[in-house]
């Protein structure tokens, strides 16, 4: 039996969505992740050889439910961040089969070949329809593809592309997937600044039904791990654009909205945090023009106290724990008349979760979500192994292990069979990995447990 058909086969019949099957077998996942090193011969999987124990149903913190509610309707908001360094709301109606996706902040140009205005401010409206492909009825149910986006200005760009439509997945008190993309392009002033077209058929998205707007429960110690992207490539020169830029780091977020680290300035935070009182999120802005929020990149057009880009947290609430998600929104404002050039559009999100040891097991389930590498992937964790499949075939695409020994409390060490370090944290049903940081081409994913 070929892997791909024994992880669908074995899914449906136990009634576990995405749940991990396949823990007696050895090694890491399959796909290129998993390309023997030269000179060597690759050890033979259970899955390929016939030879797998028997797996009974994984049962993930009692017994099975539903994965989503029964109906939806728009008195429930999921609020939260986009890949692009949006700040967002989403609203579903089951029964109209229609959906909300109101964009609050956002770096997003309404339209290519432009800057300024962006996105932010304009809600999309349009239909869904329920995913078919998936191995169970339930997360079928649960998985809304978005078939069309109408922009409340009537001009606003949100690319959706029929053929490989936006997906949210809703589970669990929250929605992560895709929202709808744009193209991204300028064509610079006197020949400077310019950024090629690029389109992005979506951006990932995770967002909560319920949050924290009490600074005071969130203060901690918290591991971070984040990854933007700056279009500009950081000056009006630049010969690469799109460039990503990645963050791991320890930091204490203190009652009045402060950070402190270590070493070295926090990442996570500019000036104080501040409840916004329109949507419930925190705020770090340069408002007054004291302190820039921070970035990853080491290079920035406007990388003064003239930058306008600002932090936004979003502190989910999940299965008794605190989950803050922080978007990073760039901006950009050039104009010839008068002369004006502000850019410092490096945008993105990070995800936080407490700096306290992660035992083994203590992750074992099945978890779905999107990354930067615009692909959605069901992560199914058992142990020190995780195996990644893409969600729409139950194909295997990769996998990597997990280091338990912490030399920083929750933050897990990774290796993939090629050889590609990285790190991973996880709080609340949630959790993110950043692979390859230290490369041109880093990767990082959320996942949110899938287990119903």
């Amino acid at each position: 039996m070929t892997m791909s058909r024994l992880w669908r086969s074995t899914l449906v019949v136990t009634g576990v969505s995405v749940a991990a099957a396949l823990a007696g077998c050895g090694g890491g996942g399959g796909g290129d992740d998993d390309a023997p090193r030269a000179g060597t011969q690759a050890p033979p999987q259970c899955a390929d050889t016939g030879t797998c124990p028997a797996q009974g149903p994984v049962t993930i913190g009692g017994p099975p439910g539903s994965l989503c509610p029964a109906a939806l309707d728009y008195g429930t908001t999921f609020t939260g961040g986009s890949g692009a360094g949006e700040l967002v709301r989403l609203r579903f109606d089951t029964a109209a089969r229609t959906y909300e996706l109101e964009i609050i902040e956002s770096p997003v140009p309404k339209q290519p070949g432009s800057v300024s205005p962006t996105r932010a401010g304009v809600t999309f409206t349009g239909t869904f329809a329920n995913l078919t492909s998936l191995p169970t009825a339930e997360q079928n149910r649960c998985a809304v593809a978005l078939q069309t986006a109408t922009a409340s200005d009537g001009v606003s760009q949100a690319n959706i592309d029929s053929a490989k439509p936006p997906v949210i997945f809703l589970g669990n008190g929250v929605a992560g997937g895709g929202i709808p993309g744009a193209t991204i392009s300028y064509p610079g002033v006197l020949g400077l600044g310019a950024i090629p077209a690029t389109t992005f058929p979506f951006y990932p998205v995770l967002a909560f039904a319920q949050t924290e707007t009490n600074f005071t429960r969130v203060a901690g110690t918290y591991n971070l791990l984040g990854y933007h992207q700056v279009p500009s490539g950081g000056t009006l020169t630049a010969s690469s654009h799109f460039t990503p830029a990645t963050a791991q780091a320890t930091e204490t977020l203190n009652a009045d909205g402060s950070c402190t680290t270590a070493s070295g300035s926090c990442v996570s935070t500019g000036n104080n945090w501040k409840l916004r009182s329109a949507d419930g999120a925190f705020e770090s802005s340069n408002a007054d023009g004291s302190r820039r929020y921070p970035s990853f990149h080491n290079q920035a057009i406007t990388a003064n106290n003239a930058s306008r880009a600002k932090g936004l947290m979003v502190v989910g609430k999940l299965d008794g724990a605190l989950v803050p998600l922080l978007v990073r929104t760039g901006y950009a404002q050039i104009s010839l008349l008068p002369l004006t050039v502000n850019v410092d559009d490096e945008s993105g999100l990070a995800l936080m979760a407490p700096a306290t040891m992660l035992a083994s097991g203590r992750l074992d389930g099945g978890y779905i979500g999107s990354g930067s590498d615009f692909a959605y992937t069901a992560s199914l964790v058992k142990g020190a192994r995780v195996d990644l499949l893409d969600p729409m075939t139950m194909n295997q695409t990769g996998g990597f292990q997990l280091d338990f020994t912490q030399a920083a409390a929750g933050m897990l060490n990774t290796t993939d069979n090629s050889g590609t370090t990285g790190a991973l944290i996880a709080s609340g049903r949630v959790f993110s990995h950043l692979s390859g940081s230290g490369g041109a081409n880093p990767t990082f994913r959320v996942g949110v447990l899938a287990a119903p």
